[in-house]
């Protein structure tokens, strides 16, 4: 085993995750919560500078008012090589205060964060909080911050290797029968609902496969199942419900790292879905495993601190 990685894993600190989560949990749609979204990015843009990052606001017009994604960039020693993004949204359903979707996927990128970029890499690491993941009035479309992003990164040719997105990370019941398993999905699923979906195209098998090795070895009490879905999921429309999709669509490598949401948890885009729900030790676990791999797909080569 690598002693970088223990060592990194080593530090994911489940208070820092339950203060994230906190302070994000809240109505927070991006129409009807304007104001309180554009806080919960404040305290995103305020927490990722804390840990010296490099962070900016990508401002786009939606319905006469501007939002915003939130980038932290923490610079690898070859600027010029591919880079590696996780990403999270940071607005909630109508009328949820969002607790498991997407606080839990927000906490834990900032404790990814928090923990990365006290050591150097080889090639540049992005945190990326996308805004207007969820579906909004005047439009049929969603995914609206990511999409945004994603057609811009390829319009300027920027190059990304790995693209990780963490989708409600915080949910889980042990019950038998808790898991619900989508229409045309093929394979083995738990019937128990308290395993890290990793969901995959085509062009991300590979980075599935490393990631659901690092875990394994790593993080070994974090049951993963993974899936490749056929024709970037387009036959089995519940794999595209989230920030993934948009960097399918452009061609770039991406996993959503996911609960399974509404496939799991009956709080999903409710009033309901809220901090007391959640189960800690599984979204610790999910931390532990993500920045196992983002330490491995980066290649750690020295210690900042």
């Amino acid at each position: 085993m690598n002693p970088d990685i223990q060592k990194l894993i080593s530090e994911v600190s489940q208070d820092r995750l339950r203060d994230y989560l906190r302070k994000i949990e809240g109505c927070r749609h991006g129409s009807k919560n304007y104001q309180a979204l554009e806080e919960r990015a404040q305290f995103i843009v305020k927490t990722l500078r804390s840990f010296n990052l490099d962070v900016e606001s990508q401002e786009f017009q939606f319905h006469r008012k501007i939002y915003r994604n939130i980038i932290a960039t923490h610079y690898g020693r070859n600027e010029k090589t591919d880079m590696i993004l996780l990403g999270a949204h940071y607005d909630a359903a109508s009328g949820s205060p969002g607790a498991d979707d997407n606080g839990s996927g927000v906490a834990v990128m900032l404790e990814s964060a928090n923990i990365v970029s006290k050591y150097k890499f080889d090639n540049t690491i992005q945190f990326v909080a996308f805004t207007l993941e969820e579906p909004q009035p005047h439009t049929i479309h969603f995914l609206i911050g990511s999409n945004h992003f994603a057609e811009e990164a390829r319009r300027l040719k920027r190059k990304y290797n790995a693209v990780l997105i963490l989708e409600s990370v915080g949910y889980t019941d042990d019950a038998e029968g808790s898991q619900i398993v989508p229409p045309f999905i093929k394979g083995q699923v738990p019937k128990t609902g308290n395993f890290l979906g990793v969901v995959a195209d085509r062009k991300s098998k590979g980075i599935m496969t490393v990631f659901s090795d690092i875990a394994c070895q790593y993080v070994p009490e974090l049951p993963v199942v993974t899936y490749k879905v056929p024709f970037s999921g387009r036959i089995i429309p519940e794999t595209r419900f989230s920030d993934h999709a948009s960097f399918w669509n452009q061609g770039y490598p991406a996993l959503m790292l996911t609960d399974t949401a509404m496939f799991r948890n009956p709080h999903y885009h409710s009033h309901r879905d809220r901090y007391e729900t959640l189960d800690f030790n599984f979204m610790t676990d999910v931390a532990r495993a993500v920045v196992g791999v983002a330490t491995f797909l980066s290649g750690m080569y020295s210690n900042c601190g």
